[in-house]
C-alpha cells in the first residue's frame, strides 16, 4: 500500500477514537447542578455555599479582592488580607 493510504487510515481511526472517549468520559462524570448560590456535587456529596461572589477589602489600598481561603494576599498591593 501507499504511504498516504496509512496516514489516511491513521489519521481517520486516531480521531474516531478521540470521539469514542470523548462521549464514553462525558457520559460518567456529569458537571455539578448550580441552583440559587448553591452548588450540589452530582454524586450526592455534601452541599457547599458559593463563595464566588463575596469579596474583602483592602485595609490597605481598598481595593476588592475575591473572598477564598487561598488568597491571602491583595492583588493590587501585596499586602496581607488577613
Amino acid at each position: 500500500m501507499q504511504p498516504w493510504v496509512w496516514l489516511t487510515a491513521y489519521v481517520l481511526g486516531f480521531g474516531l477514537l478521540q470521539v469514542v472517549l470523548y462521549r464514553h468520559f462525558s457520559r460518567q462524570s456529569p458537571s455539578p447542578e448550580t441552583t440559587e448560590g448553591r452548588v450540589t456535587r452530582a454524586d450526592g456529596g455534601r452541599t457547599v455555599a458559593a463563595e464566588a461572589a463575596a469579596t474583602v477589602t483592602c485595609q490597605h489600598c481598598g481595593t476588592e479582592n475575591e473572598s477564598h481561603r487561598m488568597i491571602r494576599y491583595c492583588s493590587a498591593c501585596a499586602e496581607s488580607l488577613r
